[in-house]
């Protein structure tokens, strides 16, 4: 049997019986389904009583001045007063109507009928308000995810963005005609730096790429990590002086364990420091 639907899953936990033998049993065997039906109830507990009259504490001046700045309202315009909520009572007065109103003509009492014969409409409000429980839940944890999402969104726009410092094109090694490249450093606001390196080879089974930086009488050396793909970010030490190690070099690396360059440039270029 298919897990049950959510609508049902919420029923479930506002505690109706809505379940037939085959999916009351599938409920007794699937974690799944049980675990949904007891974080719904937790939802439903949570906001019992949502209906109490809360007092509303008037926020502070900033709230409103961001909602007028996102709604590109005038600093004239006056912020909503806060307005207490109505007192809520715990049912309405029950309506009746006579039997024959009703239609029924019938005589026989029952559960739903008055003394004076008259029928009593049960009352649907309680229930009503049970079932959007849930979905004012739901609503609620929208608005909170995405007010979330929006400062996040707003942090990043505003946050400055990498500045390119240095670039290079990467020409390929005799070896290795057909090879290209480029890279870039590209340096954070708060100093860090990176060197952004693309490569256009194949790359032979068995191997590897790595990614340097080299004096630029080749006499030192500087690992900056293993290329994965056609394109890496790779950090560069703090304290690295790029005048001195300003070539960026990849290399083809075999899996022997040893650390050292392989002597196998694929492509190389000198950064503009």
């Amino acid at each position: 049997m298919q897990h049950i639907d959510d609508e049902t899953l919420a029923l479930l936990a506002l505690g109706e019986d809505v379940l037939d033998d085959d999916a009351r049993a599938h409920l007794s065997s699937c974690p799944e389904c049980a675990d949904a039906v007891a974080r719904l109830a937790r939802v439903v507990d949570a906001f019992d009583g949502a209906d109490a009259a809360d007092e509303l504490v008037a926020p502070d001046a900033a709230v409103w001045s961001r909602i007028q700045a996102e709604l590109g309202l005038t600093s004239a315009t006056a912020a909503p007063p806060v307005v207490a909520p109505a007192a809520v009572t715990d049912a309405p007065t029950v309506p009746t109507l006579p039997r024959d109103a009703a239609g029924t003509g019938a005589e026989a009492p029952d559960s739903t009928t008055g003394a004076t014969g008259t029928a009593v409409v049960v009352p649907l409000a309680s229930r009503r308000r049970r079932v959007w429980v849930p979905v004012a839940a739901a609503a609620a944890a929208a608005l909170v995810v995405g007010g979330v999402g929006g400062i996040l969104w707003e942090r990043r726009e505003v946050e400055p963005p990498e500045t390119t410092v240095a670039s290079a094109t990467l020409d390929p090694l005799p070896d290795w005609q057909g090879a290209s490249g480029d890279a870039r450093v590209e340096e954070r606001p708060d100093g860090r730096r990176q060197v952004v390196v693309t490569v256009d080879a194949p790359v032979p089974e068995g191997t590897y790429r790595e990614v340097w930086l080299l004096a630029e009488d080749l006499s030192g050396l500087v690992s900056l990590g293993v290329l994965d793909g056609t394109e890496g970010r790779f950090d560069v030490p703090d304290g690295l002086d790029l005048a001195e190690f300003p070539v960026v070099d990849v290399s083809e690396e075999h899996f022997d364990g040893d650390p050292s360059h392989s002597g196998d440039s694929v492509v190389r270029g000198p950064l503009d420091v």
